[in-house]
């Protein structure tokens, strides 16, 4: 019963909660870039595996004095678009893979990725990538890369060029370990998060699937329809793409 006296039935309870919750999802789009940010930051603070992933990260460059560096793509898009359609805790997305990218001209061997995921992977059992993008330009074919954000300037699709990194400010890298305990999150409350996007932030939030100019529609149509993004994500808006 409302406060007007007004009996309403489970049913249309529940539709009125769709409708306020669809509501609530149209006004995320509608935010500032600020705004977004903002819901940004909190998302990823709230999800407790996100944050021990960057907190390991943070501790693992710091001891290689690496400064540049994220975790990209999935880490950030699929959360976001996960929160805009409204997923419950059941149908979030895993972390299946988790895109790490660093950018360091000292050492730009294979053998240096792998290095650093086996350090990764004996502090958390994740499916680790690590890619340094001062090498990847060698395998994509273009010019070189100055920077993470650079190299993420180059990639097939707008949404998934976002980054995210923690900014360990207790960590001193002199002194820094890889012995982390990950369950408790230690550190966090003292810690700041730092996103990098190629593109405007607005892109990630408007439902749009884009692809970036820079690289083949060919690559960009292929990865749609092998990610399966407009079966899991259907409210998403597929751009039209110039053929290059």
């Amino acid at each position: 019963m409302s406060q007007d006296g007004i009996q309403i039935s489970p049913a249309n309870k529940h539709c009125l909660a769709k409708v306020e919750q669809s509501q609530a999802l149209a006004d995320l789009a509608l935010l500032t870039e600020l705004g977004q940010l903002n819901q940004l930051t909190q998302w990823v603070e709230q999800d407790a595996l996100r944050m021990q992933a960057l907190l390991v990260c943070a501790q693992v460059f710091a001891k290689l004095n690496i400064t540049d560096w994220a975790i990209a793509a999935g880490f950030v898009r699929n959360l976001v678009w996960d929160k805009l359609h409204g997923f419950s805790t059941s149908e979030l997305s895993g972390l299946n893979d988790i895109d790490v990218i660093y950018y360091c001209e000292k050492n730009i061997t294979q053998a240096q990725d792998k290095h650093i995921q086996q350090i990764l992977l004996s502090l958390m059992p994740l499916n680790w990538s690590v890619k340094n993008q001062a090498r990847m330009h060698i395998r994509n074919q273009d010019p070189q890369y100055h920077s993470c954000l650079d190299a993420m300037g180059y990639w097939p699709e707008k949404q998934t060029a976002i980054a995210v990194k923690l900014n360990a400010v207790n960590v001193n890298p002199q002194h820094a370990s890889y012995s982390v305990n990950v369950k408790t999150g230690s550190c966090i409350s003292a810690n700041t998060l730092e996103f990098i996007h190629a593109f405007e932030l607005t892109c990630l939030f408007n439902f749009s699937l884009s692809h970036n100019p820079k690289r083949s529609s060919s690559i960009f149509e292929q990865r749609v329809i092998q990610k399966k993004w407009l079966e899991r994500y259907p409210k998403l808006i597929l751009q039209p793409t110039a053929k290059t």
